[in-house]
């Protein structure tokens, strides 16, 4: 009896050990999908377009498990982030190291196709995260679409 329930404990933990490899797996890769320099395509903030400099001088640079966003050459907001492409739609959690919401964490969502990046956040500091890709008048949300740049 002793053998049974030590053996079916192991099983458990190895097959929970699996598990968590697997999902380790998918994180990075989409971690690594996500890695180089993007430029703003648009750039919406409660369903408002953001001032033209920003989208046409922006760039999301993403690094390892950093982030740097930079607007007309200055350096605006830099953090760390997480990926759970598990969750539906993929998330993505920031803590912004610098610029105005420094100290924050920034909730999100995200999807990846090809060289098309959009995130969609709520405000810093908010504890709620967007359910869709989009930014409304009443949703209080973030919507940024990203291109990939070429090296």
């Amino acid at each position: 009896m002793k053998t049974s329930t030590l053996m079916a404990l192991g099983i458990g933990c190895l097959l929970l050990g699996a598990a968590s490899l697997i999902a380790e797996d998918k994180d990075k890769k989409d971690l690594d999908a996500l890695q180089g320099t993007w430029k703003v395509q648009s750039f919406k903030v409660a369903g408002e377009d953001a001032p033209d400099d920003v989208v046409h001088e922006g760039t999301f640079a993403i690094k390892d498990k950093k982030y740097t966003l930079t607007v007309k050459g200055e350096e605006a907001e830099t953090g760390t982030f997480k990926v759970d492409p598990e969750k539906k739609p993929k998330a993505i959690d920031l803590e912004i190291s610098s610029g105005n919401d420094k100290g924050k964490k920034q909730l999100g969502i995200y999807t990846l196709k090809g060289d098309a990046l959009t995130f969609c956040f709520g405000f810093p500091g908010s504890d709620d995260r967007p359910a869709k890709l989009e930014s409304t008048e009443d949703s209080k949300t973030i919507l940024i679409v990203l291109k990939r740049e070429k090296k």
